[in-house]
């Protein structure tokens, strides 16, 4: 199967699940998506950062801050992301903001956005045309990418996912482009702060790096981030930690978040672990991808609520994915090698994403 035919396929199965699941529940708009749509909804219609209507629209709550206002501790980042669909949107239908088109206009951006960073895999990804088309296909349909960048798509694991891939394309990019390379590591980390230690990647470029630059770029990014946390809660400190959010740095919960029956980042998504694998064998080039990907495992780990909520797998990983693909492709290439056995790779493929999308749909019954 050729790649564009993949890519097609997939943006098929991707589109018909976010609007089925959306249509099906009236919505795309739960859970923390309230909190990060809240930011667009406010801000886009209300011209303000005021979320009591929001709140009480969506049955919600968060403590008052300091300033006497509802906080929200969520960011902004996906909000600047949804902001040009969403708006269309809102000029065109001049309704209150919150009623399905909105949903759905916001819920489409990122379902794009993840397929958007599927088509820049293409191009970090330095393998054959066969085991590319492997490769992408197992990250979007064998791994929680397919529930975070369809199902549930309002929220921040799809934009995480583009904007890393975006990033790692940047740095792989025979010139580097450094303002736009810092410019989308801030927004990276203006959608998931943890995902800062993406910073990690540049290590290799160190000593050539243009780092008032590339702080530049970064720094324009998280601008809006820092002056919403400001406004809001009259200080630049992060929201979770100041909120008293629970890190335990001495005993994190690193088996539990990779094995964990419930949504083990390792156990639901077997190719993630075949990723890192992958990344092992060729540690003495991708030791900085080895460097964030275990980085994001122990902050997570660390966390209180390792276990990440509701998650369908490891949710927090999601940005890490691009970094997945590149292990994952070493892998399929060695196999791939192996003439006899290339049909039966393509055939194992599929059956790990059936497996997937049947762990997402027990996932959806019991929750």
């Amino acid at each position: 199967m050729k790649l564009p035919t993949i890519i097609l396929c997939i943006t098929a199965v991707y589109l018909i699940g976010f609007f089925s699941h959306a249509l099906y529940l009236q919505k795309t708009v739960y859970g923390d998506g309230i909190f990060y749509f809240s930011w667009l909804r406010s801000l886009v219609v209300d011209h303000d950062i005021h979320f009591a209507d929001e709140y009480r629209h969506f049955g919600a709550i968060q403590p008052m801050t300091a300033r006497r206002e509802f906080g929200n501790k969520y960011s902004i980042g996906p909000a600047l992301v949804w902001w040009p669909l969403y708006t269309t949107a809102f000029l065109f239908l001049r309704g209150d903001g919150w009623s399905l088109p909105y949903q759905l206009a916001v819920g489409l951006t990122s379902v794009l956005a993840a397929i958007f960073g599927l088509i820049v895999l293409l191009r970090i990804i330095k393998q054959p045309p066969g085991v590319l088309g492997i490769t992408v296909l197992l990250i979007a349909g064998a791994t929680n990418l397919l529930f975070y960048g369809s199902v549930d798509a309002v929220n921040s694991h799809a934009l995480s996912f583009f904007a890393a891939a975006v990033y790692i394309a940047l740095l792989s990019a025979p010139s580097v482009e450094w303002f736009a390379a810092g410019l989308f590591l801030g927004l990276l980390t203006a959608i998931r702060i943890q995902d800062a230690v993406f910073v990690l990647l540049v290590l290799p470029y160190w000593r050539k790096l243009p780092k008032r630059m590339f702080l530049a770029g970064f720094g324009l990014a998280m601008l809006p981030q820092l002056l919403a946390w400001y406004a809001l809660y009259g200080t630049l400190a992060n929201p979770y930690l100041a909120g008293g959010e629970r890190f335990d740095v001495l005993h994190p919960h690193i088996l539990g978040v990779l094995f964990s029956p419930e949504n083990g980042l390792f156990v639901w998504t077997p190719v993630v672990a075949i990723g890192v694998i992958g990344l092992f064998l060729r540690w003495r080039v991708y030791w900085p991808y080895l460097a964030v990907f275990f980085s994001e495992l122990y902050i997570v780990a660390c966390w209180g609520t390792w276990w990440q909520g509701a998650s369908v797998s490891g949710r927090m990983f999601v940005s890490s994915l691009p970094i997945i693909a590149i292990g994952l492709s070493v892998v399929v290439g060695r196999i791939y090698r192996i003439r006899l056995i290339q049909s039966q790779l393509l055939l194992l493929s599929g059956t790990l994403c059936c497996i997937n999308a049947l762990s997402i749909i027990y996932y959806l019954l019991i929750h």
